[in-house]
């Protein structure tokens, strides 16, 4: 290995604090002024320039073209992609070899996504407008200029597809390319990671580069650890990842926000029988408290405060603990942690239930995610109120989280249907400038009146009406659920209507991408978690638009209004027609959660009114509840990130830990 080559392996790049007080004002004014800077509409010109010139070179022959994407390669290499002429002559010849080896010429709404994502962007494209090509042409340009690109993909089904159906492109622009998908063991692994361009998820991704650095022992320093290795000659020189480079992130919201607390955790089993006998004390003597009595939930806040009763009754209760719990302070923790999990995480909503193991359910995308657990007893604590058997708690190896490890890139760049809500968040943490790219056609999606009813009861029967009504019609009908749980309630109703229907959620989520694909067909119905917003087009089958297209029934608003709209997006695509129809209870979790209960005897009295008026200012405390949810957790994701600051300095101080 060459030295070069070793310490561009072990490099990354230190990402500096977030900026705060004066320095954070200016900084997000100069986040205002690059979103600002390049208005898509120019962009638009520009790579509509590029697609006209690339008509030239249709009338070459095979050998021709190839021969000119290897001058071309050269040319844009030497220039240090910096030069405007030699960037615009590379997206000719990718524009030609996509057409020619995939039978896909890009539109230029797609190269002006790749030319955005190429100089380091946050684009914005509807769902269905090509993301997967887009990012394909700037992992062509990145792959040109000689660092290797991750192109991070939601699931490992995305992964091992996108690249096998990109290798053609790939192979005709001179680049390696390869995929990592859970089974892969280390040695395929190494291989893949160093070839140009390759596909992954960011939990592989962040999982590979913790080994990594715990390979690396102590010494994260590239130039000392390099040396060490080639004196030494250990194993520890032969590092999985070829660096952290450049990253195009798929969905972008949901990995560099929704996840953006999520820790990747390298752990190993550690028995502790008293803690697991902590647990399953705290679960009894929790069993024994009484909600206003002995404790109050504060669901904005997800918390729970003993009130003085409560703490009284819990002294009395204090010889079920083991000796080592039986302190006031560590006997509250534990119980406190105990009515946590009873009042917060809901079987068929937080978790579910799989060959007697307890598998998280991701909230925003609805996947299950095992191998993952709570931490601070949580996950033991619902093992045993479930009854299964009750997992080790993990003794912590390395650990980052997802805001964290993605700061580490030299070039961050990514895609999304709904930036809007988060692009001021995404310039403050990662510095994505967001550009928003025009559709290819005009919309011509349709959102009806969104009704309001008192009870949930009410909603769901009015729901099985609308589904009934356009399945009828012969429209294929696309259901959407917040949780596993209102999935299966819709399932039960819509089984008395005698109909035929396909069911996906974490539990039935194997054909995922089968069930999706089908959705679009003459009189389907298909209820899904919000899981389906995201990786698979819904094509419409014959005779399906002269309809009306798909239409789509979101059951219950989530707690980020942009989630709600990549639901949205799934109908109308590529100037298909479709429609959009949102339903609203009184008793939707996300009311109860962030409007207090005098508001929502207000909004009771409103809806029991039936005035446009009156359902309008209903809607009014939908979108508030969205942004009081959303600040919380941007407030949350800062927090953490401080905390991470905070934690890499006291390592730094103390000499000890793992270094990032």
């Amino acid at each position: 290995m060459k030295p070069s080559e070793g310490y561009r392996q072990a490099r990354v790049r230190n990402p500096g604090k977030l900026h705060q007080g004066l320095d954070g004002i200016a900084h997000q004014v100069a986040g205002w002024l690059r979103r600002n800077a390049m208005p898509a509409s120019k962009l638009l010109g520009e790579a509509q320039q590029i697609c006209d010139a690339a008509e030239r070179l249709r009338g070459l022959d095979d050998d021709e073209l190839d021969d000119m994407i290897g001058r071309v390669r050269v040319n844009f290499r030497r220039s240090r992609h910096s030069d405007v002429v030699a960037c615009d002559e590379a997206l000719g010849v990718i524009i030609e070899a996509a057409s020619r080896s995939l039978g896909l010429r890009p539109f230029p709404v797609q190269v002006l996504g790749g030319l955005a994502l190429f100089r380091g962007n946050l684009v914005e494209m509807q769902t269905g407008e090509g993301k997967t090509l887009t990012a394909a042409i700037a992992a062509v340009l990145f792959g040109w200029s000689g660092r290797s690109c991750h192109v991070v993909t939601v699931n490992d089904y995305l992964a091992k597809r996108d690249r096998t159906t990109l290798q053609p492109l790939y192979d005709r622009c001179c680049l390696t390319s390869g995929y990592i998908s859970s089974s892969m063991q280390r040695a395929q692994r190494c291989l893949n990671y160093r070839t140009s361009i390759v596909y992954v998820t960011s939990k592989e991704l962040a999982g590979d580069f913790l080994k990594d650095r715990l390979a690396m022992g102590a010494i994260t320093d590239p130039s000392r650890h390099h040396l060490q290795s080639r004196f030494n000659g250990d194993a520890c020189g032969d590092l999985m990842l070829d660096g952290l480079h450049v990253a195009i992130v798929d969905e972008a919201d949901s990995v560099l926000v929704d996840d953006a607390v999520s820790s990747l955790i390298i752990s190993r089993p550690a028995e502790n029988k008293p803690f697991v006998e902590a647990c399953k004390a705290a679960v009894r003597i929790a069993s024994r408290l009484e909600q206003t009595v002995d404790y109050l939930v504060f669901s904005k806040e997800k918390e729970i405060r003993l009130t003085a009763k409560g703490v009284e009754h819990m002294t009395t209760l204090l010889e079920e603990l083991p000796v080592f719990w039986r302190s006031m302070a560590r006997a509250k923790e534990i119980i406190l942690q105990a009515l946590v999990a009873r009042e917060f995480f809901h079987k068929d909503s937080h978790y579910v239930l799989q060959d007697d193991k307890v598998i998280i359910v991701d909230e925003f995308t609805g996947r299950l995610m095992p191998g993952r657990k709570w931490r601070n007893g949580i996950q033991q604590i619902i093992e045993i109120m479930e009854d299964v058997d009750v997992s080790a708690p993990d003794a912590v190896a390395a650990r980052v989280s997802f805001q964290k490890f993605f700061r580490l890139f030299d070039k961050l760049c990514g895609m999304t249907g709904t930036v809007a809500g988060v692009d001021t968040e995404l310039w403050r943490i990662y510095e994505l400038a967001s550009i928003v790219v025009p559709t290819n056609k005009p919309s011509r999606r349709t959102l009806l009146d969104r009704p309001v009813f008192l009870k949930r009861e009410l909603k769901e029967a009015a729901v099985i009406r609308d589904i009934m009504k356009h399945h009828h019609a012969g429209r294929p009908v696309l259901v959407g659920t917040r949780s596993v749980e209102g999935s299966q309630r819709l399932a039960v109703l819509l089984e008395k209507e005698g109909v035929v229907f396909n069911l996906l959620n974490a539990v039935y989520h194997e054909q995922e991408a089968e069930i999706i694909a089908r959705a679009g067909v003459r009189g389907a119905i298909t209820i899904a978690t919000n899981m389906a917003g995201r990786g698979t087009d819904i094509k419409l089958g014959p005779g399906v638009s002269e309809l009306g297209g798909l239409h789509v029934v979101l059951v219950e608003s989530h707690e980020a209004g942009r989630i709600d709209r990549q639901f949205f997006g799934r109908c109308a695509r590529q100037g298909d027609p479709g429609s959009v129809r949102v339903f609203v209870s009184i008793e939707d979790e996300l009311l109860q959660r962030f409007i207090p209960s005098w508001g929502r005897a207000v909004l009771l009295r409103l809806a029991s009114l039936h005035t446009g008026l009156t359902n309008r200012l209903v809607w009014s405390a939908v979108v508030l509840s969205q942004i009081t949810a959303q600040s919380q957790a941007f407030r949350s994701r800062v927090a953490v990130l401080k905390k991470d600051d905070w934690v890499d300095e006291s390592l730094s101080f103390s000499g000890s830990g793992l270094k990032l």
